[in-house]
């Protein structure tokens, strides 16, 4: 008899949310293909849950032939995470993407020829091979595919975020928050799985009711996923392209020259007023690329874009300080470039060690006799 309890209901009630969710990204604007494969990763996330509110409903009962339907999609779940990781913030897939999902289309196949089984054959089959043999191999490949692919995708997220700090004047601003909150996902449903799994291998075997709070989990994450998924659905991150070649040279360029000369055009022509300054912008402008951009910066003065950018815009602050010019140090500080309330007064620390109202106040008592230069480059880019 089927009978949807609290607990399929509960499971069915986060399948059917994680399930209308990956039919709208398939659609939403913005970021295509990686809503794509988000969609395909929230659908993984719903099959796995099938199986569990069908069961508890009754369904298995009542149709013993759904034994073997294709619900398990482990194997391509670590590389849904970390192909979309990735084309959210580069320009296309990496080159033989589709290689990834190999395993998981040999294990699809699989398990199609073990559903299309008459019922008596797949229930010898199940008790003299798969539960014995197989179901084991696919369980613990699972684990160690989602695991090999969330420390892939982790990786490349940090260096995504070691390329935006050279890359953009504002690098904390433009991190993709929604990645580290997908990866702190990822990681408790791998963590969640190899406890459940291990206790059922190495401890007693478990049954449906014993895994409930496994998949319990597994429902939250996906109400998590779906719901912040589609909130960044269509944001916008700085991609990290290839670099570009750089021009051929005869000799070894002076890099303190051609950086000075381009630190004091930026200067001139006020472009770190721009809060969204990105060093590929920048390059464009110069003439140059951004790997020889970067290259003149760090090289010739010792210092990243952002460290540039940055130590301009609180010089200006600094000179409008001295001036005792009127209004908020908010005003003045989203004039001279900066996007926030939070990364001026992080900047500014960092390149005077004083807070903007601690430095005003200074100016204050010293009467306007203050004659040092705090606000210089060589202060850390925030």
């Amino acid at each position: 008899m089927i009978r949807f309890g609290p607990w399929s209901t509960m499971l069915g009630m986060a399948a059917g949310f994680g399930a209308l969710v990956a039919l709208l990204l398939l659609n939403a604007p913005g970021n295509r293909v990686a809503n794509r494969l988000l969609a395909a990763l929230l659908g993984v996330a719903v099959l796995r849950l099938m199986p569990y509110v069908l069961g508890f409903a009754g369904f298995y009962d009542a149709y013993p032939w759904l034994s073997f339907a294709p619900f398990n999609f482990a194997l391509a779940t670590g590389p849904l995470l970390y192909l979309y990781v990735r084309r959210l913030v580069t320009p296309r897939l990496p080159r033989g993407w589709f290689w990834h999902f190999t395993p998981a289309a040999l294990n699809l196949l699989y398990t199609l020829w073990a559903f299309a089984l008459p019922l008596d054959e797949k229930t010898r089959w199940n008790d003299a091979v798969h539960a014995r043999w197989i179901d084991p191999v696919q369980t613990w490949a699972g684990v160690l595919s989602l695991t090999l692919y969330f420390l892939a995708a982790a990786a490349f997220h940090a260096r995504y975020g070691r390329w935006l700090a050279g890359a953009v004047s504002n690098p904390r601003e433009r991190q993709p928050p929604w990645q580290r909150t997908l990866l702190v996902a990822l990681g408790l449903w791998l963590v969640v799985t190899v406890a459940f799994d291990a206790v059922d291998a190495l401890l007693a075997p478990l049954s449906y009711y014993d895994r409930f709070p496994q998949y319990l989990t597994f429902a939250a994450i996906v109400l998590a996923l779906g719901l912040e998924g589609w909130r960044h659905a269509g944001r916008a991150y700085p991609p990290m392209g290839s670099p570009a070649p750089e021009p051929a040279r005869p000799r070894e360029r002076d890099w303190t020259e051609t950086a000075t000369r381009w630190q004091a055009t930026i200067r001139r022509e006020g472009w770190w007023r721009e809060p969204g300054l990105t060093l590929a912008e920048v390059a464009q402008r110069l003439g140059t690329n951004e790997t020889y951009l970067s290259r003149a910066l760090n090289q010739g003065l010792g210092h990243t874009f952002s460290a540039l950018v940055n130590g301009l815009r609180v010089e200006a602050v600094q000179a409008r300080l001295r001036q005792a010019e009127p209004g908020d140090l908010l005003s003045v500080a989203l004039d001279c470039g900066f996007a926030s309330k939070a990364s001026f007064n992080r900047v500014f620390r960092d390149h005077t060690g004083m807070s903007p109202s601690a430095w005003r106040a200074a100016q204050k008592t010293e009467n306007g006799g203050f004659t040092g230069n705090e606000a210089t480059v060589g202060g850390d880019g925030g």
